[in-house]
C-alpha cells in the first residue's frame, strides 16, 4: 500500500513539474495580432502630406525560437489623404497651385525579430522589442482638377518597435505599441526633391491571441 502511495505521489509531483516547465517557457509557442494604426508622416513626407492618417492596420504572426526570442511576418497597410481648396505644390519642372487633393498610402511586408522580457505568456504583462526588416510598396498621388500625377515604388525599409502586450486571460491580449518607419529613396520624387526616401511613425493598438 505504501509502495503504490509512494508510486502515486512520483506520478503528480511529475506532471506537476511538467506542467510547471511548460507554463515557464515560450519556446513553440506563438502570438498573432490584428492591430489598429494611426500614421505620422516625419520629414519630407510631411511635407507633402502634414495631416495624420488615421485608416491603418497591420496582422502580425510570429513564433518563439527561445524562451524570449521570437521570429515572424507582418503585412500592413496605412491610408493617408488630404483636400486643400487652394494649395501649392513644387514639382521638378515647375508649381502647381489651385485645388488639389494627396494621398498617399504605405504598404510595409516585413521580417520580424523580437525580444520579450517575460519567460511566460501567461504573465500579466508582455514589454517586448522587436526589429522589423522588409519592403514598403508605396503609392502617392497628386491630384490638380482632373488631372493626376502618380508615383509608385518598392522601398527597402526598417522599422524598430516598442510594445507591451496585456495579457486578459483564455489566450486573449491587449497589444500597444509604436513603430518608427524609414523607406530608403528607390525611383524619382514626385516633388522637388533630393531623394524618395519616406519615414513615418505609427502608435498602434489591437488585440492579439496567444498559444
Amino acid at each position: 500500500m505504501k509502495k503504490l502511495i509512494l508510486v502515486a505521489l512520483a506520478i503528480m509531483i511529475t506532471f506537476s513539474l511538467s506542467d510547471y516547465a511548460n507554463s515557464q517557457t515560450r519556446k513553440g509557442g506563438y502570438i498573432s495580432s490584428l492591430e489598429w494604426n494611426s500614421t505620422f508622416n516625419i520629414g519630407r513626407a510631411s511635407d507633402f502630406l502634414s495631416n495624420p492618417g488615421l485608416w491603418a492596420g497591420t496582422f502580425q504572426i510570429k513564433s518563439f525560437v527561445k524562451n524570449n526570442v521570437s521570429v515572424g511576418v507582418e503585412l500592413g497597410l496605412n491610408v493617408i489623404s488630404d483636400e486643400e481648396e487652394n494649395g501649392t505644390t513644387e514639382l521638378s519642372n515647375g508649381t502647381i497651385s489651385g485645388p488639389q487633393a494627396r494621398y498617399l498610402n504605405y504598404s510595409p511586408v516585413f521580417a520580424t525579430v523580437g525580444y520579450h522580457f517575460n519567460k511566460t505568456l501567461r504573465s500579466k504583462t508582455i514589454p517586448y522589442i522587436q526589429a522589423n526588416v522588409g519592403a514598403y510598396y508605396i503609392w502617392q498621388r497628386l491630384q490638380v482638377g482632373a488631372n493626376l500625377i502618380d508615383n509608385d515604388n518598392w522601398h527597402f525599409g526598417l522599422s524598430p518597435e516598442v510594445g507591451v502586450i496585456f495579457n486578459l486571460g483564455n489566450n486573449v491580449g491587449l497589444t500597444i505599441n509604436g513603430r518608427y518607419n524609414y523607406a530608403f529613396s528607390s525611383g524619382e520624387p514626385l516633388g522637388k526633391a533630393d531623394n524618395n526616401a519616406y519615414s513615418f511613425f505609427n502608435a498602434n493598438i489591437g488585440f492579439a491571441y496567444l498559444k
